[in-house]
């Protein structure tokens, strides 16, 4: 747009954009207004297209939230919007005092790229709780994201096919913005009202603008949204969207055994597949795979879990991770409290999980497959202004193993996973303008057990539950399992449950059960809003609740409570531009009420005025009861322990920047730990960016289950002896990612992740008496005795030496594991939506019994003799759209 026009337009604009903020002031949204055109604008980022001229006045009453809260931007803003029959476009001129100062950086798409920024956020259902946001940065380079719940969630792997055109000049620089409506939903009204936001980042002043202003104390992301005006008539847009896929995929490896007949040097797989997404009407859309390839670019970060209980590794596949919001029940309404235990009813990485079975026919040598194939796959998802709706149905294949006996030269086929379906059904309703919701969810599998050797499997496994927010949050759900005794047994024995616990009075074990049922329930009260905040909480899962065959969860049998209670700055001070501060403590017990968690705590964060930032943490935890302690024994103890951590982060403005964060633990028995996690990022250009994050950690558990064993003479310990260790151990990763974008729609990117982890079992000991934390450590008390035979790399130990109770064995737990993940991406968007991708993962691992901790051997000279696995894949799929 030529200057002259936008000066007269910011002119004619000033009394209608004050009387907006008045009203925005007195709880009543400000207005825009869009208009339509016959012919659309050509995107060049330039403004000068006549389509322009025919906007209403631009919005210009930009406030910052940062860094100095309600004053004016400091920088002047315009934004103008019209629409045709296809698409929504939006002009942006943002002024610049000094355009040669203005970030550009080149990332990739939905990348960080700390570089200035232009967003728009549609609430286009007006319900008041959901919102797209589009941002483009002075480069061109585009990012999008999801927001639920009023802000509660967001989705940063929804993808719309949209576009962007943008121009730096000496007053600043532009956007041209082009939103289709098939990427959007919206009702089917003739007149449409939706929601809007615009936002501007300027990131060498870390300053916040915002259209309409909302301020730090207030709440609600969608529902503090201006009006946007004069959308009308639109045709319903064509909704079908097709994206089909090809893919090929070359493993190649030095086998381990040269004798295994699977075991072979080189792989390749070759498939192709059709994504489909459909809207069955300007609101409801089908989403459906066939023949997907659900396959992961990025790979899962190397671990070592010495717990009882399930890792739990976040999604990374598009077609879970896209729209997962509408699957999720319960919530904490936005507060400070937070249950770590609370069960999630959907966790879609059960669906194409690695088999469960093994094989069972005699035979040296196996070949399992690596994941369940996926059959096909459908969502359902969809809103109108006060019901949202989402049904997701998958199918996995029956899966085999093919065993070979080389001794005979027999073969065997054995079943290791049956025939699966899974379902998640999910509906909401708005009440009350989107601030009260009432929602249900139910989930279902089912499998086809027809191998014996699968009957450890649950049958059926279904649970559903309600949710409701208001003024506070909760929920309340169910399950229920059936199947054979042998997996209703496993069921009870499981870690999260341990129902075989000699001394438990409200559950027992029951051998003969074929189902299991339960219960699970919180409820939040918040005060959010304002400078003081607080929280009460609580939360309770029934000993025979179960959802871990389509959902996650670590342990039931818990009743939890928690209060919260802090002070938010907001006003920038001589040391903080804003801060927080908050106490809170949290008791929990189980269901036969043993106190199991005494815990309170402090934590604080801000940003000081330098724009670095803190976060400073400290917990402090009374002697309580363990009933997880002896897996599955009696009752034990826990010292009282400490933690405290903090963590400081540079000014991420700066070409390198750093944060590093610490943590240190130590309870009343001798048990302690050190974590240290520098990190450094170096920008050493607008298109390459390279970061390195080691963690070191360090520490002694000074009571590590090993194992348990029965002897009727123990009787302090109901009949068994729980046998523990001294864990000493040391770990050290590091994290080294290389990003190089060489335009917004071709970039690459490299991750590496050298690992290592040691454990060193001494001092072994068994617990002295139930309800406590007290051990007799063997070769020293109660003239017992322990001896190690090397050649079979075990332990013989004596709990009383001469006296009755008999000497058992067990293997020597030492261990020594050390790896090398590395991954390679080349990502080109050669057309809109149409992706190229191509993929080189390179993964090494070593496992020793030795303890020791050697970084020069196991992160130098010997990482690269463990036998590499390298697969390169390239895959390409092409937009359709009508």
């Amino acid at each position: 747009m030529p200057l002259a026009v936008l000066t007269v337009l910011l002119l004619q604009t000033t009394a209608a954009d004050s009387a907006a903020l008045r009203h925005a002031n007195g709880r009543i949204p400000p207005m825009v207004t869009a208009v339509r055109v016959q012919r659309a604008p050509v995107l060049d980022g330039k403004l000068d297209d006549p389509a322009w001229r025919l906007a209403t006045a631009p919005v210009t009453d930009f406030r910052q939230i940062d860094p100095d809260e309600g004053k004016p931007a400091s920088e002047s803003t315009a934004v103008l919007v019209v629409y045709d029959d296809h698409a929504i476009y939006l002009g942006a001129r943002l002024f610049d005092s000094d355009p040669r100062r203005i970030a550009k950086r080149l990332v990739r798409r939905d990348a960080d790229s700390q570089s200035d920024e232009f967003r728009v956020l549609f609430d286009s259902y007006h319900d008041h709780r959901t919102a797209y946001r589009f941002v483009v940065n002075p480069a061109g380079v585009k990012s999008d994201l999801f927001w639920g719940d009023d802000g509660g969630f967001s989705d940063d792997s929804w993808d719309p096919v949209w576009q962007a055109a943008v121009a730096v000049d000496s007053l600043g620089w532009t956007a041209e913005l082009r939103i289709p409506f098939s990427q959007l939903r919206f009702s089917h009204a003739a007149e449409q009202v939706w929601g809007v936001r615009f936002v501007r980042w300027i990131q060498r002043k870390q300053e916040f603008d915002m259209f309409p202003f909302v301020g730090k104390t207030e709440t609600g992301l969608a529902s503090r949204f201006a009006h946007l005006l004069g959308l009308r008539d639109i045709p319903a847009p064509r909704r079908l969207e097709l994206l089909p896929y090809s893919v090929g995929r070359g493993t190649y490896h030095e086998p381990a055994v040269a004798a295994n007949p699977f075991d072979e040097r080189s792989h390749y797989f070759g498939g192709a597949g059709l994504d489909l997404k459909y809207g069955v009407t300007s609101n409801l859309t089908v989403d459906a795979a066939f023949n997907p390839d659900f396959g992961q670019v990025e790979i899962d970060p190397a671990f070592v879990n010495l717990t009882a209980f399930e890792q739990f590794l976040p999604e990374r596949r598009p077609f879970f991770v896209e729209g997962r919001d509408i699957f999720t029940l319960g919530g904490n309404g936005g507060g400070f409290n937070d249950f770590s235990g609370t069960p999630q009813f959907f966790y879609s990485r059960r669906i194409g999980r690695p088999p469960q079975g093994a094989p069972t026919s005699p035979g040296q040598f196996a070949d399992v497959p690596d994941n369940t194939t996926i059959i096909g796959a459908a969502k359902l998802s969809g809103k109108t202004t006060s019901w949202s709706l989402g049904v997701l149905e998958a199918l996995t294949a029956r899966e085999t193993a093919a065993v070979a006996d080389t001794i005979t030269g027999a073969r065997y086929t054995d079943e290791v996973q049956p025939l699966t379906n899974y379902f998640v059904g999910r509906l909401r309703r708005d009440f009350r303008g989107g601030n009260t919701h009432l929602g249900f969810l139910a989930t279902a599998v089912n499998r086809r057990l027809d191998a014996p050797a699968l009957l450890f499997l649950r049958r059926a496994a279904y649970a559903a539950g309600v949710d409701l927010f208001h003024r506070f949050a909760a929920s309340l759900g169910g399950s229920y399992i059936r199947g054979d005794t042998a997996a209703i047994q496993a069921a009870q024995l499981f870690s999260n449950r341990y129902f075989q616990r000699p001394d438990a009075h409200s559950f027992h074990y029951d051998p003969s059960r074929t189902s299991l049922a339960g219960l699970t329930g919180d409820l939040y009260v918040n005060k959010v809003a304002g400078n003081w905040l607080w929280g009460l909480a609580g939360s309770t899962t029934t000993p025979g609740f179960e959802v871990n065959d389509l959902g996650f969860q670590r342990r039931v049998d818990r009743i939890s409570s928690a209060a919260t209670v802090g002070y938010h700055w907001t006003r920038p001070g001589k040391v903080f531009r804003e801060a927080s501060a908050l106490a809170w403590v949290g008791p929990s017990w189980n269901y036969d009420l043993d106190n199991i968690l005494k815990a309170l705590g402090a934590f604080s964060f801000g940003t000081f005025r330098n724009f670095w930032g803190y976060n400073a943490n400290v917990t402090y935890s009374a002697q309580a009861l363990d009933d997880r302690l002896t897996r599955g024994g009696p009752l034990a103890a826990t010292p009282a322990a400490w933690n405290a951590s903090a963590e400081v982060f540079s000014d991420l403005r700066r070409p390198v920047s750093f944060d590093a964060s610490a943590s240190y633990s130590a309870n009343d028995a001798g048990g302690w730990t050190w974590d240290v996690i520098p990190s450094v990022q170096v920008r050493p250009s607008g298109a390459v960016s390279f970061s390195v994050g080691p963690e070191y950690f360090i520490g002694t558990d000074a009571a590590h289950y090993v194992t348990a064993v029965i002897d009727p003479s123990a009787t302090a310990t109901l009949g068994a002896r729980y046998v523990f260790a001294e864990l000493a151990q040391h770990s050290l990763n590091v994290a080294l990612r290389l990003n190089v974008t060489f335009s917004p729609m071709l970039s690459f990117q490299l991750y590496a992740q050298p690992f290592t982890f040691a454990g060193d079992y001494r001092d072994f000991r068994e617990l002295r008496a139930t309800r406590t934390y007290t051990f007799n450590v063997y070769g020293r008390d109660n003239a017992s005795t322990i001896a190690y035979d090397g050649a079979a790399n075990t332990y013989t130990a004596d709990p009383d030496g001469a006296g009755p109770a008999p000497a058992f064995t067990f293997d020597n737990p030492d261990f020594r594991t050390r790896s090398l993940r590395s991954n390679a991406v080349l990502r080109w968007e050669y057309r809109p939506g149409s992706t190229l991708f191509v993929v080189w993962t390179q993964s090494r691992q070593g496992d020793f019994g030795d303890p020791s901790f050697d970084l020069a051997r196991d992160l130098g000279r010997e990482l690269l003799h463990d036998r590499p696995t390298n697969v390169f894949l390239v895959k390409v799929n092409y937009w359709l759209s009508r």
